[in-house]
């Protein structure tokens, strides 16, 4: 069995917020207050528009977005290994739904629906893993010089 240890993390932040724009604007400060200090701002921007456009998927699509709800933001990152960027969700509003590219994303006429074509764009990798109180969309980001680790067979 192989080590997929990345070393120790230099970051390990979660923080449970408010479905709420006024919640918005703390994710992203949040993730860029915490990322500015490893990352130069390439990484950083990537890094706060993928937030960005998972809450707002979250606000608009899950049941987060009820009076009340609220998401998790979880933000984690090796040493040698890249920045993992998880949004906790309180499930989507109707079953079976999930987050998914959307054929319209390309359309320039239209004015919404581009948030996961954006994430699709900019993460090396992203699923949603449902759970029983929700879901969480989780994003890989690559930090510079850094690739993923290869799957063990």
């Amino acid at each position: 069995m192989s080590d997929l240890s990345c070393g120790p993390l230099v970051l390990s932040e979660r923080e449970q917020l408010p479905c709420t724009y006024d919640g918005l604007r703390i994710a992203r400060s949040l993730t860029r207050i915490r990322l500015r200090p490893l990352w130069a701002d390439p990484l950083v921007d990537d890094a706060e528009l993928c937030v960005d456009e998972a809450f707002c998927n979250a606000r608009r699509h899950t049941r987060s977005g009820h009076p009340g709800g609220t998401v998790t933001l979880a933000l984690y990152a090796a040493a040698d290994g890249p920045l993992y960027i998880d949004l906790a969700d309180a499930g989507p509003l109707r079953p079976g739904d999930r987050p998914r590219v959307r054929a319209a994303a390309l359309d320039t006429d239209v004015e919404s629906g581009r948030g996961m074509f954006l994430i699709d764009s900019l993460a090396a990798h992203w699923l949603y893993v449902p759970r029983a109180d929700g879901g969480c969309l989780s994003l890989t980001l690559l930090t510079p010089d850094r690739a993923p680790l290869p799957v063990q067979g």
